[in-house]
């Protein structure tokens, strides 16, 4: 039995799972807002959200693309034969994703203190 043929229904019925857990999700969000606008309360936890949610989308793409940039530094590495092919695949990915993560952090910093001090 080949990998493939274990993978793919794996990731089949994975993926199901996760729209499932998606569509319920956003489901019961939009049922919050509408109940806390029909009560007649303020409605402005969910704009605090959306801006969390602009910032972790930020952080996600810095860290997939410092990942990519790993991937191919480690690829180049392995082919002209500075390190093997498994360690630097695993190193240069570790690397610039954390360098990604760090640079995240350093690029939200200011603007982390001054939402905080805002409040």
């Amino acid at each position: 039995m080949s990998d493939v043929e274990v993978i793919v229904p794996v990731a089949f019925f994975a993926m199901i799972f996760g729209i499932i857990v998606l569509v319920t999700y956003y489901r019961n969000k939009r049922m919050e807002r509408t109940a806390l606008i029909a009560s007649g309360r303020d409605a402005s936890i969910f704009e605090e959200e959306e801006k969390k949610s602009k910032i972790s989308s930020l952080k996600y793409g810095i860290f997939l693309i410092g990942i990519a940039i790993g991937f191919m530094v480690g690829d180049s590495l392995a082919m002209n034969g500075v390190m093997s092919e498994g360690v630097s695949y695993i190193s240069m990915v570790l690397l610039f994703g954390g360098i990604a993560l760090l640079g995240f952090y350093l690029l939200t910093r200011k603007k982390r203190k001054e939402i905080t001090l805002g409040e």
